[in-house]
């Protein structure tokens, strides 16, 4: 093809921008690189002198937000360098391209001048052969660039992940009774998060969308007599709440199917009832264990220590007090129930135990002493290699304990601070997270070691939740992450801006996941970000969901709400 010398001119200003923008680029993506590589965004010296100083005053509230910024810009840095490599490698071939494609225009269509001294060397042959040379240099050296680019950014490390720590954890099938254990029925929602406290409902058709100002979906709604943050339980057709003003202590019995009150039981009172209310979290409050339910009977536990059990019928079977604990946001371990026995998690400034009662007489049956300091989370139960297993996430070690006996089964170096999210468990694995610290997966067991972990994103109260793919993880900042629960990668992030107290709740191939602000966001359970519907009940929420017969059970501050697409 034959050019003007205008043409030519223009070519060749392209092929200069275009090869000094590849440069530009390759040299960010280098530099980006290096930054993703060398530098943990939670290291930043600013995040841990304002921490520091946080840890020494915590109810200090601008330190607390400050944290809080300073964490967010050095998440934000982290995330600009990893999108600069990402948008890099795009751009870098783009630049390639354009570069070679107008060399090689170039390289064509110059005209050869004529020799007018043929002894002399052929300086048109020679320029031919530099450029030639310089085509082919051009296009070693960016081939080079955009497949190293390519391949880097698909190993780019989370922030906080240690690789060393990753080890092959090879799948197996799970013995049938193992199955079932893990398997939660459609109808009993029997403790916080659920069956075993694992943040699993069983059962489908569950609705996606509703709305709490203008009664889409709204089955029924009434109002919370008492103030509190823990969640619904159900057995049957019961469904079981608790509230607290100061010391008077309540538990509510409501006709899940109508909304309909079928009784009120008081927890003050009894012989040997504590009539103190304990210094707490302004927020939090005297009512913030969830309730645990069987076949036959109700267990709540309260701020001050008080301890009842009431059969279905609304009579008082027994009562206790543990002792009235004492802790910077007071009392927040939730009631879990196996077999025949009520245990009880306890976490106070002066001991920290682990107790077995008998669920019909309230006798105490062991009483186990926990190592490590006071923490807010609850217990779950799990099985592993064919042993039922009590499950708590500690400071500084996740424990397991045989709930017949109390026997300390296991123990691993977990997380530490002030350790407010449960444990999320699958088949094979379980996970502990806590806000600025750290999300570690660990194979369980006296052998058991540390799998992964990461501190990209991390929960504030927010309990993480898990299945045999997918760990799901929730933050105080609006963040929602979706795990490779066997490898640890980061398979999806979004951010929702409101931030999440309640737990996210895997239901029907869903996740379901109420923020602060009372709006549930769904999306599917899997490694692809998928955004079914965005739900509001109206009213702002702390406490997490429950879910039996598709049908959704809703705590807000003010009210209860039933929700199906009935």
């Amino acid at each position: 093809m034959n050019f003007s010398e205008k043409q030519i001119s223009i070519f060749k200003g392209i092929s200069l921008v275009s090869g000094l923008f590849t440069l530009i680029i390759a040299l960010t993506m280098i530099l980006s690189l290096v930054q993703l590589k060398t530098i943990d965004p939670l290291a930043n010296p600013s995040l841990q002198s304002i921490k520091e100083q946080f840890d020494r005053d915590p109810d200090n509230k601008d330190k607390a937000e400050q944290v809080r910024a300073i964490d967010l810009m050095a998440r934000k840095a982290y995330f600009t360098s990893r999108w600069q490599v990402e948008t890099g490698s795009y751009l870098l071939l783009a630049g390639a391209v354009v570069f070679v494609f107008f060399q090689r225009l170039i390289a064509g269509s110059e005209k050869p001048a004529r020799s007018l001294q043929p002894d002399k060397p052929d300086i048109n042959l020679e320029r031919k052969r530099n450029q030639r040379y310089l085509i082919i240099a051009a296009s070693i050296v960016t081939i080079m660039a955009v497949t190293s680019s390519f391949v880097l950014r698909s190993n780019l490390p989370a922030p906080g992940k240690s690789p060393a720590a990753v080890t092959e954890n090879k799948s197996s099938e799970m013995p049938d009774a193992i199955t079932e254990f893990y398997k939660p029925g459609d109808v009993n929602y029997p403790f916080f998060r659920g069956e075993g406290s694992r943040g699993m409902a069983g059962g489908t058709g569950y609705p996606t969308e509703w709305n709490g100002t203008d009664g889409k979906n709204i089955k029924w709604k009434i109002a919370v007599p008492k103030p509190g943050k823990n969640s619904p339980v159900i057995w049957g057709d019961k469904l079981f709440f608790t509230g607290a003003v100061n010391a008077d202590c309540e538990i509510y019995c409501i006709n899940k199917k109508t909304g309909e009150t079928i009784w009120t039981g008081s927890a003050s009172g009894f012989p040997g009832a504590s009539s103190e209310a304990p210094e707490s979290d302004a927020e939090a409050g005297m009512a913030v264990p969830t309730a645990a339910a069987s076949k036959n009977e109700v267990c709540a536990v309260f701020g001050n220590g008080n301890l009842v059990c009431f059969d279905h019928d609304g009579k008082l079977k027994w009562g206790k007090n543990l002792g009235v604990p004492h802790g910077t946001y007071g009392y927040s371990a939730s009631l879990v129930i196996y077999d025949k026995l009520l245990l009880v998690q306890y976490d106070s400034q002066d001991k920290i135990t682990l107790s077995g009662y008998e669920l019909g007489t309230g006798e105490l049956k062991w009483e186990t002493i926990r190592s490590g300091r006071p923490v807010n989370s609850s217990p779950l139960l799990a099985n592993f290699d064919g042993q039922p297993q009590l499950l708590i996430n500690g400071n500084p070690n996740v424990s397991a304990f045989d709930p017949v006996s109390g026997k300390e089964l296991w123990s691993l170096p977990g997380v530490s601070g002030d350790v407010a999210p449960s444990l999320a468990v699958n088949s094979k694995m379980v996970f502990a997270a806590q806000d600025y610290f750290n999300v570690i997966a660990l194979k369980p067991g006296k052998a058991g070691a540390t799998v992964w972990q990461d501190n990209t994103f991390t929960p504030d109260a927010s309990s993480p939740v898990a299945n045999d793919k997918f760990l799901f993880i929730a933050t105080g900042s609006g963040d929602v992450a979706c795990y490779d629960s066997e490898k640890g990668d980061t398979l999806w992030s979004h951010y929702f801006e409101e931030p999440f107290y309640p737990s996210p709740i895997i239901a029907d191939d869903h996740v379901y996941l109420l923020d602060r602000a009372g709006v549930m966001h769904i999306v599917k359970a899997a490694g692809e970000f998928q955004l079914v519907a965005e739900s509001p009940i109206g009213e702002r929420t702390d406490c997490t969901p429950a879910f039996s017969e598709k049908a959704i059970f809703i705590r807000t501050n003010e009210n209860l709400y039933c929700i199906s697409n009935n």
